[in-house]
């Protein structure tokens, strides 16, 4: 396993976390055709709809990625008028909000404008996209011009949001949409949420990998310590650069660190060109060079009977050890500097246009309150 697969597993797990989830109510009149949106945004038809009536009856989230799309019933209905429809979904809790309309604007959209404005007042503001569906239906740019001064009018002051026109049946204006969605200016909603979990998530791979290569590095050092009593001069400088080289190699993989990454996509990093010198007999070498007199006491220091033979024992499991702990240490630092450019480089819902993959959806609506 590679670290970029490792760092895909994180996100995976961070991605199950509720709270880090961006999310989007869509509002409107029923038969608007929120549903509707919903598919042609995703791409999948996840959603149920009806025509000319809203069939939805309760709060439908659908999850993809780290993106969650709240499908709410439509308002101004003798099931749920206006006052207790805001009640029971308190659209406040979202991120973003998607008002979609097909007709002209009632006194219940005026209202619920007047209930957003409201809210942003406390600084607390949502984006607001308002989304005109059916808009093939409309006959020029006049009509289409006609409605942006009707609904401009309409919010009240200090409310402002983007006017799409879109077309579900013909897929006008979904792209646009889309691209919204994924735009850099919503990044201060989602990487904070999502920087955050992950960094957890990253420390304890890190502390459980850096037990795992310690223990290595220890079955090592302890081949290293035998082979300090090794009789035959020459034969242990050898047996030293094979016992290193199955430990850096042990540690690495450890670390779910590969040459081919090392080599690739990771060669700009200082420490993969060090890790890599290290997997080779000449670096090995010149490492054990570096220790210097400590080696030219470990190698003839055996000669002396009993006390020489132990010291070279222990130096040789010294040097093992100190070796293994500074590659340990590298390894490390260079899987946490590789996360780290991973997630600031992150692309939200990079797979959200055109990708196979089909959504969650949690049909039981959960009402939850978004800590402020």
């Amino acid at each position: 396993m590679s670290l970029q697969t490792e760092f895909r597993n994180i996100l995976e797990k961070i991605k199950r976390d509720q709270g880090t989830h961006t999310k989007i109510a869509v509002v409107g009149q029923p038969g608007a055709g929120k549903s509707s949106i919903i598919n042609a945004l995703i791409g999948h038809k996840v959603a149920r709809t009806g025509q000319g009536t809203d069939i939805t009856r309760k709060g439908v989230r659908y999850r993809y990625e780290f993106l969650e799309i709240v499908d709410l019933p439509g308002y101004g209905t003798t099931m749920f008028p206006l006052s207790e429809w805001k009640e029971k979904f308190k659209i406040h809790q979202y991120d973003i909000i998607f008002f979609v309309f097909s007709g002209k604007l009632t006194r219940d959209d005026c209202d619920l404008f007047a209930s957003v404005a409201d809210y942003n007042k406390s600084g607390h503001k949502k984006p607001l996209l308002l989304i005109r569906n059916h808009s093939s239906d409309l006959e020029s740019n006049e009509d289409r011009e006609a409605i942006r001064r009707d609904i401009y009018t309409k919010l009240p002051e200090g409310l402002v949001g983007e006017l799409y026109f879109v077309d579900c049946r013909y897929q006008n204006g979904i792209d646009k949409l889309r691209n919204e969605i994924l735009d850099e200016k919503y990044k201060d909603i989602w990487q904070p949420r999502i920087i955050k979990k992950f960094k957890e998530v990253r420390d304890e791979f890190l502390k459980a990998r850096t037990s795992q290569a310690m223990d290595s590095l220890s079955t090592y050092a302890k081949l290293a310590c035998a082979n300090g009593v090794n009789p035959f001069f020459g034969a242990d400088i050898a047996a030293d650069v094979a016992i290193y080289f199955k430990m850096f190699a042990a540690i690495k993989e450890d670390f779910n660190i590969e040459d081919n990454e090392l080599e690739g996509r990771y060669c700009a990093y200082p420490l993969a060109r060090k890790l890599l010198e290290l997997m080779t007999k000449n670096g090995v070498i010149l490492l054990l060079k570096n220790f210097g007199g400590k080696q030219v006491i470990k190698s003839f220091g055996k000669y002396i009977p009993f006390v020489g033979q132990a010291a070279a024992a222990a130096l040789g499991y010294t040097l093992a050890k100190d070796a293994g702990e500074s590659y340990v240490n590298d390894c490390a630092t260079l899987a946490w500097q590789v996360m780290n450019d991973e997630i600031e480089n992150y692309k939200l819902y990079g797979d959200l246009n055109g990708s196979s993959k089909k959504p969650i959806c949690i049909e039981n609506y959960t009402l939850y309150q978004l800590k402020e």
